[in-house]
C-alpha cells in the first residue's frame, strides 16, 4: 500500500503545477495537449513489458526497480526546455509509473491470497489518499512558487526513503508447485506459533495452489478469454467514467450549472473523497456480499445520482445537483479497479500479466473518454454528452457477474474464499503488519 500511496503522490502533485509549465516552456493549447501525451503513451506501451518481467522476475523485484527510477524522473524537470523534451520526460515517467503500478498491484494480489479475504479496495484507498496528498501539495507549491524540480525531487526522495525499505516486508511471488502449508507434513512451524507476516505467506502458498488449479481447470473448460473479455470490458468502462469526471466535471458545472470558479472545481473534489470512502469499507462489503452485487449496488447508486444531476442541471440549483452527481459516481467507480484487478490476478498464468492487459484496456478508455465526450459535446452539446456515462454505468453492471471468485464452486458468489489449509488463520486485523506493502 506504501508504494501505491508514493506512485500517487508524485504523480498527482504534477497537476497545479501545468499552467506553470505552460507559461515557463510558451506553449500554447495544442503543443501543451501533445506534450501531455507523453505520460499515457509512455505507460501504455510500456504495460505489456511489465507483465512480462513480473512474471519472469517477480513483483518484488519491479518495485525495487521501479520505485527509484520512478521517484528520481521528476528531478528532471530543470533540464525540460521545450515541448518535445517535456514529452520526452513524461513518457519516462509514465513507464516507470506503470511498471510500479502493475508491480505493487501484483503484490497486492498475492498478500490477498494469504488473508484469505480482499484486501484490494483498501490498497486502492491508499493510492486514492496519495492522489488528494498529492494535489494538495502541488498546489501549496504552486502558490509559493517552488520551483517545480525542487518539489519533485523533494517529493522522490521521501517517497522513496519511506516505500523502499518495506519492501523488503513484501512477499515473494508464488509460480509452479507450492509446497503444503500444513506444519505436519511440511516441517513449518505450528500456526499459533507463526508470525503474521509467516502466516500470510502460508496462507498464499495455499490459496496460489489452488489458484493454478482453478487457472489450469478454467483454460481446459476454454472460458477464459469469454470472461477476460467482461473483465476488460468492466475495466474500459469503469476508467472512462474516471477520465471523464477528470476532465468534464468543472466544464460540467461551469458551463451548464452555471457555477462560479471556486465552486467548478468541487464535482471532482466529491468525486476522489467519495470514492475515497467507499474504498475503506469497499473490502468488508465484498467480502460479505461478493464482488457483483457490491460492484452493481455501487454502481447503480451512481447511475441513479448521476441521471438526476443531469436532469437538474439546467435549474438553478443545478450545481449543487452536479456535485451530488460526480460524488455519486465516485461510489460507484471505487470498488470497480480493485475488484477486476483481484479477479484477474486469479485468472491469467501470472498476476502481472493478467493486470497488464485489463490495465491496458481501461487506459484505452480513460485516453478515448475526454475527447469522445468532447466529439459529442460539439453535436449535441456537453449536458447531453455526459449520458454517455450511464451507458459505461450499465456496462459494468450487465458484466459484473464475471468478477465472481475463479472457484466455480465457490458458495460465496464471488467472495474471497479462506485458504484451504487448517491450520492456517488470518491475522484478526483487516489490514496490517509488516506484511502489508
Amino acid at each position: 500500500m506504501i508504494a501505491l500511496f508514493v506512485l500517487a503522490l508524485v504523480f498527482a502533485s504534477w497537476a497545479p503545477r501545468v499552467p506553470q509549465i505552460k507559461t515557463d516552456l510558451r506553449l500554447g493549447d495544442g503543443r501543451l495537449g501533445l506534450a501531455l501525451l507523453g505520460a499515457p503513451v509512455g505507460a501504455v506501451l510500456t504495460l505489456w513489458l511489465v507483465g512480462i518481467a513480473v512474471a519472469r522476475f517477480g513483483s518484488v523485484r519491479v518495485v525495487r526497480a521501479a520505485l527509484p527510477s520512478y521517484c528520481a524522473v521528476g528531478s528532471l524537470f530543470p533540464l525540460v526546455g521545450g515541448q518535445w523534451s517535456l514529452f520526452a520526460l513524461l513518457f519516462l515517467w509514465g513507464a516507470t509509473s506503470s511498471g510500479l503500478d502493475i508491480a505493487a498491484n501484483a503484490q497486492a494480489i498475492g498478500i490477498e491470497r494469504g488473508y484469505g479475504r480482499p484486501i484490494m479496495a483498501t490498497a486502492h484507498a491508499a493510492w486514492t489518499a496519495g492522489a488528494l496528498s498529492g494535489a494538495g501539495i502541488g498546489t501549496v507549491a504552486a502558490a509559493l512558487a517552488v520551483p517545480v524540480g525542487a518539489q519533485f525531487a523533494t517529493l522522490g526522495a521521501a517517497g522513496l526513503a519511506v516505500a523502499l525499505p518495506a519492501t523488503w516486508w513484501m512477499l515473494p511471488d508464488l509460480a509452479g508447485p507450492v509446497a503444503e502449508p500444513s506444519g505436519e507434513r511440511s516441517g513449518a512451524r505450528p500456526a499459533a506459533d507463526q508470525s503474521v507476516p509467516a502466516r500470510v505467506a502460508a496462507g498464499a502458498a495455499a490459496a496460489g495452489a489452488a489458484a493454478a488449479t482453478e487457472r489450469s481447470r478454467v483454460r481446459r473448460g476454454r472460458r477464459w478469454s469469454g470472461r477476460f473479455a467482461a473483465l476488460c470490458a468492466v475495466s474500459f468502462g469503469s476508467f472512462l467514467c474516471e477520465g471523464v469526471a477528470a476532465d468534464w466535471s468543472a466544464v460540467y458545472l461551469a458551463e451548464v450549472t452555471g457555477a462560479a470558479a471556486g465552486v467548478a472545481g468541487a464535482g471532482f473534489v466529491a468525486f476522489t473523497v467519495c470514492m475515497f470512502a467507499v474504498r475503506l469499507v469497499g473490502d468488508r462489503a465484498m467480502a460479505r456480499y461478493g464482488p457483483p452485487r457490491t460492484v452493481r449496488a455501487f454502481t447503480a447508486v451512481a447511475g441513479v445520482g448521476f441521471t438526476g444531476a443531469l436532469a437538474v442541471g439546467a435549474l438553478p440549483f443545478g450545481s449543487a445537483a452536479g456535485v451530488i452527481g460526480f460524488g455519486a459516481l465516485g461510489i460507484g467507480t471505487a470498488c470497480v479497479a480493485p475488484a477486476v484487478f483481484s479477479t484477474a490476478g486469479r485468472l491469467g498464468e501470472s498476476a502481472g500479466t493478467s493486470i497488464a492487459v485489463v490495465s491496458t484496456v481501461g487506459y484505452a478508455g480513460w485516453l478515448t473518454g475526454p475527447p469522445v465526450v468532447g466529439g459529442l459535446a460539439e453535436l449535441v452539446g456537453l449536458h447531453r454528452a455526459l449520458t454517455v456515462v450511464l451507458l459505461l454505468l450499465a456496462t459494468i453492471i450487465v458484466f459484473a457477474p464475471a468478477l465472481r471468485a475463479p472457484r466455480a464452486d465457490s458458495a460465496t458468489d464471488g467472495r474471497v474464499s479462506a485458504p484451504p489449509a487448517t491450520d492456517i488463520a488470518p491475522p484478526a486485523t483487516d489490514i496490517g503488519g509488516p506484511a502489508t506493502p
